[in-house]
């Protein structure tokens, strides 16, 4: 596994420049395959497979759902507590953009909870039952709370995207054993959490 960094691809990209992949291929002193890809301006875990066994036994885990994905997320605007699902077709409407729709694209679900709130921003917990590129971003849109930094879904350029893959829980393949995965967020996240910490002091 690694925590990946904001601005960084998972896989390499046409333009050749430096991923994740690479990095962790570089570090391992092996080839290595992501078993799954976040945005570039997300943060977090990615996990990598060694070989072609634990490639093909973890991406048959998350074909199947059986790894639980856990995101961290900094909305604009006191989140309502009681909006705990979003159950929002995704489509696409030109390369790289998508959008929700109530009858064309994928069906997609996300559950969400409400962590803390303070100035106008709430901090959200979000764990997305299907896979659909820009899921997260896109639900906490349809919900009516974008997500800070969300430079597609909103007006907010100023910012870096608050979009964090905090843990992944999952049985190993080879027993009954639970394991849960945990990544730090990124620096940028600091000041965004001193807020929610130095008003649970006041």
């Amino acid at each position: 596994m690694a925590n990946k960094p904001p601005g960084v691809l998972v896989d390499q990209s046409v333009s050749k420049e430096a991923s994740l992949s690479d990095c962790v291929a570089s570090y391992a002193q092996r080839s290595v395959r992501s078993l799954h890809r976040l945005d570039r301006d997300t943060s977090g875990l990615v996990m990598f497979a060694l070989n072609a066994k634990w490639n093909r036994q973890f991406s048959e885990l998350f074909e199947k759902k059986r790894i639980r994905k856990a995101y961290w997320v900094v909305v604009r605007g006191d989140w309502d507590g009681r909006i705990t699902k979003v159950d929002a077709n995704i489509a696409s409407v030109a390369p790289g953009r998508f959008c929700n729709h109530p009858t064309s694209g994928k069906p997609a679900v996300t559950t969400f909870r409400k962590m803390d709130s303070v100035e106008g921003y709430s901090w959200i917990q979000a764990l997305p039952k299907t896979g659909r590129t820009h899921q997260i971003r896109l639900h906490c849109v349809e919900a009516g709370y974008p997500i800070v930094g969300d430079r597609f879904y909103s007006d907010d350029s100023s910012n870096p995207l608050l979009l964090h893959a905090r843990s992944l829980v999952f049985k190993l393949p080879s027993s009954s054993r639970e394991l849960s995965l945990v990544a730090e967020p990124p620096v940028s996240w600091k000041p965004w959490l001193e807020r929610f910490e130095n008003r649970k002091r006041s």
